[in-house]
């Protein structure tokens, strides 16, 4: 369980043989129920454990960015400018970056 503004989103892990949602996607969000579910990566058979792992924690900061997004009313919002909040590109960013920007904010004094 994640709080997400306030809205408790339930985590699940699904293989892709389980889930039609997971055949082109790592993970994705049900806003409706409240949802967010992430690949197990069962057909990474020539990946290490490292790099499954690694994969599965970014697959979830990206979406619960999409969470926070949708939550703050922004994904419904962003249409006149290009589904900006909807950009998988811009989310990608802010999973990727977000720990490096966390440990910026922490070492800098700013959280």
């Amino acid at each position: 369980m994640v709080n997400i503004l306030s809205i408790r989103y339930e985590i699940l892990y699904r293989n892709r043989k389980d889930d039609q949602e997971l055949s082109d996607a790592d993970g994705y969000v049900d806003f409706y129920n409240k949802e967010i579910v992430i690949c197990n990566l069962d057909d990474w058979d020539n990946s290490t454990p490292l790099a499954i792992a690694e994969r599965i924690k970014e697959s979830l900061r990206h979406e619960i960015v999409h969470a926070f997004l949708f939550e703050s009313g922004l994904s419904a919002c962003s249409e006149y400018t290009e589904h900006w909040a909807k950009n998988e590109e811009m989310v990608d960013w802010i999973a990727i970056q977000g720990p490096k920007i966390h440990e910026a904010w922490k070492k800098a004094g700013a959280l």
